[in-house]
């Protein structure tokens, strides 16, 4: 019986260590960071589920990303995000989580640039009314996102 014990804590600690692993990993990849074709923009596509507390590790992410002060633009796209999950309680802190990222992106010498709001999103953001202090550049898609970006750096796409 003793052995059947000590044979089911080391499964336990084994599962539990792979749990580890595998919460890290997810928690790397809710906040990818791709570089753009732009030069010195970064782009974080977001899919899923917004949480306040996924919100805090993307603003550590991308302020750590910031560090080095090669970015000048930080481009959010929310089209993969799914909204409809949110708990309308939930907008205040989202709105509040959005505002201390864009605060801290320009601390950091860089804009950020929303991408991909859905209508009852942008909304219920505007209703919480914390964004009311605040200046957010937003596109409604990612490609009209980069033009605006590439035009401002003086490049153009031309066909070919």
């Amino acid at each position: 019986m003793t052995d059947t014990i000590e044979s089911l804590k080391e499964v336990i600690a084994l599962l539990n260590q792979k749990l580890t692993h595998y919460e890290r990993d997810i928690q790397d990849l809710s906040a990818p960071i791709i570089p753009s074709i732009v030069p010195h923009t970064i782009l974080v596509p977001l899919t899923g589920r917004l949480t306040e507390g996924r919100l805090e590790h993307i603003l550590e992410v991308v302020v750590k990303h910031l560090e080095h002060g090669e970015v000048e633009n930080v481009l959010i796209d929310l089209t993969g995000t799914n909204t409809n999950d949110v708990d309308p309680s939930d907008y205040q802190l989202i709105a509040g989580k959005m505002k201390d990222l864009v605060g801290a992106v320009k601390l950091m010498g860089a804009n950020t640039i929303f991408v991909g709001f859905s209508p009852h999103f942008a909304k219920e953001m505007v209703l919480s009314g914390v964004l009311k202090d605040i200046r957010v550049q937003s596109f409604s898609t990612f490609r009209n996102a980069l033009q605006h970006l590439l035009k401002l750096k003086g490049y153009e796409i031309k066909p070919l």
